[in-house]
């Protein structure tokens, strides 16, 4: 008699791979019937993983028009490795997909800013550093501030022409765009290539004194402070 598991491993096989990996001597029902149990069962996961991606996915969904995203969907969720994800990752690599099948700059992009946001959204809690919170420091306290990036920032490089879905950034496309959530709402900012590289380095630094040479280093003493006061009013930053 087949263990537990195993029975488990040859029912998930079925539901993901088709008919051909029936397992006949699993139910005590006839093979038709289980099968059009299993049928109606895989059609409802199916549907289920549809609407998880057209839920991460609402801006890309108005763009692309229902019919073309649900298509490029449905190929997406028959590949191999994201039959196995469960629903809270399995629209994660769908940019990468997006990009791989050919799809416009635009829409790659439109993706990868959606997925930021969800991640940022669902980032751990933090308080951003405030302006109020080094406008009494000296010079020595202030560069030896400990900080490092808040947990909800994300980074997108763009490559193509922003979405007429994302008009409320205005009629230009940015280089970039910084997605932070400093308090309850997700916000969205965009940024220069230079503002990017810069807001790039708060990761890989640990105090203020550091991002500051970083800043010099990148833009030039004159504008370095005003960068840096830029990301800390946008909630990127917080204090270790």
């Amino acid at each position: 008699m087949p263990s537990l598991a195993d029975g488990q491993s040859r029912f998930i096989a079925c539901l993901q791979k088709g008919p051909t990996h029936f397992p006949d001597d699993l139910f005590s029902e006839s093979a038709e019937r289980a099968l059009l149990g299993l049928k109606a069962h895989a059609n409802t996961v199916s549907h289920a993983r549809l609407v998880a991606l057209e839920n991460a996915y609402p801006k890309l969904h108005e763009h692309m028009g229902h019919e073309p995203f649900h298509a490029i969907s449905r190929d997406y969720i028959e590949q191999d490795h994201i039959l196995t994800c469960d629903m809270n990752s399995i629209a994660a690599d769908f940019g990468d997909f997006l990009a791989k099948q050919g799809f416009s700059e635009t829409e790659v992009d439109l993706a990868r800013i959606e997925w930021a946001w969800i991640k940022s959204y669902h980032s751990a809690e933090a308080t951003p550093l405030a302006l109020n919170d080094i406008a009494t420091l000296d010079e020595e306290s202030l560069l030896g501030l400990e900080i490092g990036a808040h947990p909800a920032m994300r980074l997108v490089n763009l490559t193509g022409a922003l979405s007429p879905e994302l008009a409320e950034l205005g009629d230009g496309t940015p280089d970039a765009l910084m997605v932070a959530r400093p308090e309850a709402e997700v916000l969205f900012h965009p940024l220069t290539q230079l503002e990017h590289d810069i807001a790039e380095k708060i990761a890989n630094i640990s105090t203020m004194g550091n991002l500051l040479a970083a800043a010099i280093e990148l833009d030039g003493e004159d504008t370095a402070m005003e960068r840096i006061i830029k990301l800390i009013q946008s909630g990127v930053i917080m204090r270790i």
